[in-house]
């Protein structure tokens, strides 16, 4: 009898070790795949040590999308442990901006995809591009359970992915544009002011005052939250700042909205707003020049200056 219950308490102990065995071998083939690296791009090794980075896996891989057509464009997060990141906290009314530009920042859009939570997958069904050459894809998003900023907010995070429109043969890069101050969008004037000098490292106000006719306009809508966004990209490396209005929604307009922006470097950048008013949203575009500030003395002053920049 002892010798029965020797055998089975051993049998039972091999079956317990083969389940465990096999759901060891389960997960380990459930982390196999792609990573993200700590430098932000897709890797099949995972990284040693885990910096809780985020990359674009997209289907764009191999395409070349057509030229003034719908285009679909599906992708994923995924983070340093190959995981689908599926839960996202809401910014701006909405889990995820997209921002699309060509490299010479000639083109802009600002959009929000389909989100397939299960799979994790997002989708721009009819992603539409002007003219041929190489453009940037921008995820502006926040983790659900992610980095916490000083005043609670989730931290946001911007990532990139590139692709191919159109032909080289078609391809001309068009120069970045003029320091105007004030243009004629959609049938509103629209005037830039800014400090004489805007410096690198430092906080700068610009401000837009919005007009028609004459008159300042005092009645735009809420767009996405706010009164307006405005996305900020340095000429050549598009380094990309995102920002959002002092001003809150509900305060009595005066035609003026202002924005504080913390430029990284000295160079050339290119402003992009959007308003709405009327349910219809207008996009400007201006080009300012910023001189080399101060730089930060410590790597957590650098550290800082980024987190600031990026919303």
């Amino acid at each position: 009898m002892k010798r029965i219950l020797l055998i089975l308490g051993i049998l039972i102990l091999l079956i317990g070790g083969f389940i465990i065995a096999s759901k060891d071998s389960d997960d380990t083939k459930a982390t196999l795949g792609i990573y993200c690296s700590s430098d932000g791009t897709l890797s099949d090794m995972m990284p040693i040590q885990s910096h809780r980075s985020y990359c674009i896996k997209s289907d764009s891989n191999g395409k070349t999308y057509a030229l003034n057509a719908p285009n679909s464009y599906s992708f994923l997060i995924v983070d340093d442990q190959g995981n689908t990141l599926k839960d996202y906290a809401i910014t701006h009314t909405k889990p995820m901006h997209v921002i699309a530009v060509r490299k010479d920042l000639a083109y802009f859009q600002h959009i929000h995809p389909e989100f397939d939570k299960a799979t994790g997958t997002f989708t721009l069904a009819d992603l539409a591009f002007p003219e041929d050459g190489e453009y940037r894809i921008f995820a502006d998003f926040a983790p659900e359970k992610g980095q916490m900023g000083p005043m609670g907010e989730p931290l946001v995070v911007t990532i990139s992915d590139d692709v191919n429109v159109g032909s080289d043969r078609g391809y001309a890069s068009r120069p970045l544009g003029s320091e105007e101050r004030t243009k004629v969008v959609d049938g509103y004037q629209i005037n830039l002011a800014k400090e004489e000098t805007l410096q690198s490292g430092e906080e700068s106000r610009l401000a837009f005052n919005i007009s028609q006719n004459g008159k300042p306009v005092t009645d735009m809508e809420e767009y996405l939250g706010a009164l307006g966004h405005t996305v900020v990209l340095k000429e050549g490396t598009l380094d990309f700042i995102h920002a959002h209005p002092v001003e809150d929604v509900d305060v009595k307009q005066t035609g003026a909205v202002n924005f504080l922006v913390s430029f990284p470097e000295a160079g050339k950048y290119k402003v992009f707003s959007q308003f709405q008013r009327g349910g219809k949203v207008f996009t400007s575009d201006f080009v300012v020049s910023v001189v080399q500030g101060v730089q930060p003395s410590t790597p957590e002053e650098a550290d800082e200056n980024v987190r600031s920049m990026k919303h």
